[in-house]
């Protein structure tokens, strides 16, 4: 071989190694979603709304969202959603949030939407005007109601688009230990659905859309899922980009959006890049939500948190070290938007949850500039006198 053939050979050759390097310099993850976006695209429904949508007019936000959890099951019931409005009226609170769907991903209204229409509507599902015509009374009472919507644990969703669903090695759909499925998180097609449900909150008239299971699977044998765009380092990736994703497409809605978040979220570490293993960091939330309401039950901090043997015996201090926390990492990060709304306990475990120690939650959510707070109990069964009756404000 000539000396020129040599080294054009050589030359060849470093081109191809430094292309190679350049690739594996790239952000690969982003790379995967942006394929993921063109390859799914013929998945992705179409439009649902061309043009201009003619949305209700929301009530403005309260400065201090002061709010209680209603199960799809409990709005339906017109005895049991009556009482607890009037649980509203009489009291502080001035805000429900009520489930959309219910814990198989049924829809529980009739929806607009065509697209969501192939979904399963859930057993108590109303007709969609008698929905609209109840939440239309709670704003003519000034009662502000937030949508709640569970994402990627989903069964309804898995049933009509099965080729989204989470998979097995094998190919079959993943299930967790309790034997429900997820849509795949890391295929951008599967986001489509929460982004047209939550246009149907808005569109059927509620204030606030707040989405709920954001984040991989915490149990069931994690390792035999094959995802569509397997995460690249961290999990948070995936999600940060979904965040993003779900604030593009949605920023038309003339409603907040609003994120659930584990607890520990909240917890202030020295390493940055913790995720809890399911992509839930709060640095990337605050960049696209209004609110987030991390989860600060304090029965659900492990033994010896904060040096106590019960943290649920200390609701304070597990609620102030939490949204403390929760201030000085947000204050760390760029451009963030949100602030912070906290869900609170109502249940007895690991104690007994009398007015007393709901209402040290609520103190200390005060006591850090929360944006309000909201109160869990899953049978809708709330301690009065926890709140504030109307002329106590």
């Amino acid at each position: 071989m000539s000396a020129n053939k040599k080294r054009v050979l050589n030359q060849l050759l470093i081109a191809a190694g430094l292309a190679v390097i350049i690739m594996l310099l790239l952000p690969l993850n982003w790379l995967d979603f942006k394929r993921g976006l063109n390859q799914n695209q013929s998945l992705r429904p179409e439009l649902t709304r061309p043009g201009p949508t003619p949305w209700p007019e929301p009530l403005a936000t309260p400065e201090k969202v002061k709010g209680i959890y209603l199960t799809g099951n409990t709005f339906a019931s017109a005895s049991r959603r009556d009482y607890l409005i009037k649980l509203v009226e009489r009291t502080e609170l001035n805000a429900v949030v009520i489930d959309v769907k219910d814990h198989r991903g049924r829809l529980a209204y009739d929806p607009n939407s065509p697209f969501l229409a192939t979904i399963p509507t859930s057993s108590i599902a109303m007709a969609n005007n008698d929905y609209k015509e109840i939440l239309e009374t709670l704003q003519a009472k000034n009662i502000y109601t937030i949508a709640r919507i569970t994402n990627f644990q989903d069964p309804a969703a898995v049933a009509s688009f099965p080729e989204l669903a989470l998979k097995n090695q094998t190919g079959s759909v993943w299930q967790d230990f309790k034997g429900m499925v997820w849509l795949d998180m890391t295929n951008p097609a599967s986001w489509q659905i929460p982004i047209e449900q939550a246009k149907d909150a808005a569109l059927i008239g509620f204030d606030e859309v707040q989405f709920d299971y954001i984040r991989f699977p915490t149990d069931g044998n994690i390792k035999q899922i094959a995802y569509a765009n397997p995460p690249v380092g961290k999990k948070y990736h995936t999600l940060a980009e979904f965040y993003r994703y779900l604030d593009e497409q949605l920023a038309d809605l003339p409603i907040p959006l609003s994120v659930d978040l584990f607890g520990l979220t909240y917890h202030h570490r020295a390493d940055s890049e913790y995720d809890l293993n399911i992509g839930q960091r709060l640095i990337d939330a605050a960049l696209y939500f209004d609110y987030i309401s991390p989860m600060v039950y304090p029965s659900h901090y492990p033994t010896g948190y904060l040096g106590f043997a019960n943290p649920a015996a200390h609701p304070y201090e597990i609620v102030n070290k939490a949204m403390g926390d929760g201030n000085l990492i947000m204050a760390q990060a760029t451009s963030s938007r949100a602030l912070s709304r906290p869900w609170l306990q109502d249940f007895d475990l690991g104690a007994n949850y009398d007015a007393n120690m709901v209402r040290a939650q609520i103190k200390a959510a005060d006591a850090n500039n929360t944006a309000g707070w909201l109160i869990w109990n899953a049978s809708n069964r709330y301690t009065e006198d926890a709140f504030l009756i109307e002329t106590e404000q």
